[in-house]
């Protein structure tokens, strides 16, 4: 590992990105138990129960671990510590929660009070989030590729969230333009979700797994690009000009899809050939990026149907994938570096969760996806795929709250353990 440009002095209390961890893991649970009792109900994404299960995901375990990311990527990579995290951070949670919460049951429910608060706790808590952590990445006095990249983040997050909100409205009646929801998803997905990631792949892949750097033009213009296609998409939206937004669908499939094969050629050639199951699941997360940008394009060429099918490949073959290799990457990281700065240095990376664990628990999840995705053609299978995935998401809880629990068995032989 290249520990050179990591800021180690400025990182948050261990508790505050480990308990959005394991609170994601929950919620991954909570997933699966919920598509598996209501899959047979859901015929299109535009069914309560549709939007309901997916916001389990996305609010519920995408957004936990990606905001628990940035509390401890943004001080230990750029260098920049968020202020008053630990107070923030509660506030954050808390909101995020009780928002999903309510969200949940208004959809389950069919209780229009509940998504007004659902609408107000998710839009107050994401807005204040985006604008917490872009006034903090802003303080750096370094712009790089990653900088860029996770500033332009908060921005289409917040824009994303906003939208989110008035797609809410529409289950009140009030309707600003037509496509709101499907260009939220795009804003998201493109702006905050494709956009992090790339920024993180910067910094971790040469990092962590000793590859070469990716090339100058794609980190200085990717996020410049990748902005200017989502401005025009949501122009053409607003206008109605459907062969632009098709174009610019188009366009950002592509990028996504170079951008997932440039990572993929990094990793192979990268100069420490040993793998482990991160490696292994970046591998599977760019290769379902990459062939879900393929599908996404033809559906845009053809107008063809593939909601349940980008659901699959790019929510579970690509996002939960990453993160799930990434939880494994900076949870012992996170573990190890803690206890080292409390002077236990006799921690080690490789027992905060063990090999063998993490092996099993990816091919269970490999197994499951690829039911997932017969199931896209033969129904009966989605059951058995959830049962893999719930006891792979079960697993993957279990090695989290272990780490969780080594760094509590640890910290003990602290020498100032115990004093305030």
């Amino acid at each position: 590992m290249n520990m050179q440009g990591l800021s180690l002095d400025q990182a948050p209390p261990y508790r505050v990105p480990l308990l959005f961890y394991i609170t994601a893991g929950i919620y991954l649970l909570f997933f699966t138990l919920a598509l598996f009792v209501l899959a047979c109900e859901i015929e299109n994404r535009h069914h309560y129960e549709a939007i309901a299960i997916t916001h389990i995901l996305t609010l519920g375990f995408f957004s936990h671990a990606m905001f628990g990311t940035l509390f401890q990527m943004v001080p230990v990579i750029i260098g920049e510590a968020y202020r008053d995290v630990e107070k923030r951070a509660m506030w954050i949670y808390a909101g995020l929660n009780f928002g999903t919460f309510a969200f949940i049951a208004g959809f389950l429910s069919s209780l229009t009070p509940l998504l007004h608060i659902a609408m107000t706790l998710l839009l107050f808590t994401i807005l204040f989030f985006a604008l917490y952590s872009f006034m903090t990445i802003k303080r750096t006095a370094d712009k790089n590729a990653t900088v860029m990249s996770f500033l332009s983040a908060q921005i289409f997050l917040a824009l994303g969230a906003l939208l989110g909100a008035a797609a809410l409205l529409l289950h009140a009646g009030v309707a600003l333009f037509a496509n709101i929801a499907q260009t939220h998803i795009v804003l998201i997905f493109y702006g905050w979700v494709f956009m992090l990631i790339s920024g993180v792949a910067y910094k971790v892949i040469p990092m962590f797994y000793v590859a070469l750097e990716y090339p100058v033009w794609m980190k200085q213009n990717l996020y410049r690009v990748v902005s200017l296609l989502l401005a025009l998409y949501f122009a053409a939206v607003v206008i109605d000009a459907e062969a632009i937004q098709k174009a610019s669908k188009i366009a950002l499939a592509l990028l996504c899809a170079l951008f997932a094969l440039t990572t993929i050629k990094r990793l192979h050639e990268r100069k420490r050939a040993r793998s482990d199951t991160t490696v292994h699941l970046w591998y599977f997360a760019m290769s379902n990026l990459a062939f879900g940008s393929v599908v996404w394009a033809a559906g845009v060429i053809f107008d063809l149907n593939i909601d349940f099918a980008l659901g699959v490949v790019w929510g579970i073959g690509f996002i939960y994938a990453l993160i799930n290799g990434m939880l494994y990457k900076i949870v012992p990281f996170l573990t190890w570096f803690h206890l080292s700065s409390a002077f236990v240095f006799d921690a080690e990376m490789s027992r905060v969760i063990k090999a063998s664990l993490m092996r099993l628990q990816f091919r269970i999840f490999a197994l499951s996806y690829l039911l997932f995705l017969a199931a896209l053609l033969y129904k009966t299978t989605l059951y058995g795929a959830l049962v893999l995935f719930g006891v792979s998401a079960a697993m993957l809880l279990y090695n989290i709250v272990k780490g969780y629990n080594y760094h509590e068995m640890m910290i003990r032989k602290a020498p100032n353990y115990g004093q305030k």
